[in-house]
């Protein structure tokens, strides 16, 4: 999509400011109503600069960003969106904390550690819940992995620097009775599979893709969701709120924008793919693999019953609450974080089309293997 952009000196000198985020004009656009292909109608002069750091390399579980930014959706709200490449939610809460881009995505776990080491960032959305499973294949673990209770005296590994999966695995088996009865073993990162391939543990411990590339390789996997279990946060979008406050539009419309494009994601896998390859070239190589992963993602991850009953992006109190306490007990943030100030549904429009009707926008109806 060829579009003009103004860069972030030139937009902050027409502004007459140096603040870094939003203030680069005025911010209009339709707030995502009416039909998904219609055309924006109150387009502002100057559009906003925003840098978006991804939480990962691009991949079809960020479809609904990439199809917002290829469909001009940011666009008519008046957003110039950069996606920029990411090395995990820890590194891209750190950055936005620095002040080096302006919004992250990450779970919730990664925004937390980072307020523990001072970092002024909050949750804007819960865009999409944990993504965190156990795994195994039936040629290892000799039956198919239905229920926790089935990993007592089984080897289980553990990418220990992972504090997300560590976090939740261990609140998982405290919660079952069976931390006593569960090995862990510690692999390194992205080496979980060929250990459970090779036989040195039982299950291990990913997220729902390391299943689905089993399968896709003719395994007999199976896999359990944590976020079924224990409380989790999975990604978010967050930002410094001081600079969000600053201009509070460019972040209303960022959030329009991206449920608008994970609808459309939604309802058009195959288009969805199309936007992520023209994106990525290189995904073509894996086309039918990540076509599975985003409609996991759809289905299972942003369509939730949260979304279901209060719109898009909706963060629940009781769920922060839990997932802080969880962490706070492991040791993994120190105690004294007020819950209330990592959060916000402040930015929300569920008045608004996309947001607030969302559920009723889209179909999941998708045959899925595992």
């Amino acid at each position: 999509m060829s579009r003009e952009r103004m860069t972030r000196r030139e937009a902050l000198g027409a502004a007459g400011t140096a603040a870094a985020f939003g203030l680069a004009g005025c911010v209009g656009g339709t707030g995502g109503g009416g039909n998904a292909d219609a055309s924006a109608t109150n387009t502002p002069a100057a559009s906003t600069d925003l840098s978006v750091i991804l939480n990962w390399k691009p991949n079809a579980t960020q479809a609904g960003y990439f199809v917002a930014d290829r469909n001009g959706f940011y666009e008519e709200e008046g957003l110039n969106v950069d996606l920029v490449s990411g090395q995990g939610g820890a590194f891209a809460a750190k950055q936005v904390g620095l002040g080096n881009q302006d919004i992250g995505l990450g779970t919730g776990v990664a925004l937390l550690q980072a307020r523990n080491r001072d970092l002024d960032i909050r949750s804007f959305a819960g865009t999409q819940d944990s993504n965190a499973a156990i795994y195994t294949v039936e040629e290892q673990f000799g039956e198919a992995l239905t229920e926790p209770a089935q990993l007592a005296g089984k080897r289980v590994a553990v990418v220990a620097e992972s504090a997300k999966t560590m976090t939740y695995l261990q609140m998982l088996l405290d919660q079952e009775g069976i931390s006593e009865e569960v090995e862990l073993v510690n692999v390194g990162v992205e080496q979980q599979t060929s250990n459970l391939l090779s036989g040195n543990v039982d299950a291990a411990v990913g997220i729902f893709s390391d299943s689905l590339g089993l399968e896709d390789k003719g395994y007999n996997a199976s896999m359990l969701w944590l976020a079924n279990y224990t409380p989790a946060i999975g990604r978010t979008v967050f930002a410094q709120p001081g600079s969000v406050a600053e201009n509070p539009e460019a972040m209303r419309g960022f959030l329009r924008a991206t449920a608008r494009g994970w609808a459309w994601a939604s309802n058009n896998p195959a288009g969805a793919m199309d936007r992520m390859v023209e994106a990525r070239p290189s995904l073509s190589k894996s086309r039918e693999i990540g076509l599975l992963k985003m409609q996991y993602t759809a289905k299972h991850l942003v369509l939730s019953e949260t979304v279901r009953e209060h719109g898009w992006g909706y963060q629940r109190a009781d769920a922060w609450d839990r997932v802080v306490t969880g962490l706070i007990e492991n040791d993994v943030i120190d105690a004294g974080i007020a819950v209330d100030d990592v959060w916000t549904n402040e930015y929300l429009d569920t008045d608004t089309d996309y947001v607030g009707d969302y559920a009723a926008r889209v179909s999941t109806d998708y045959d899925l293997p595992v």
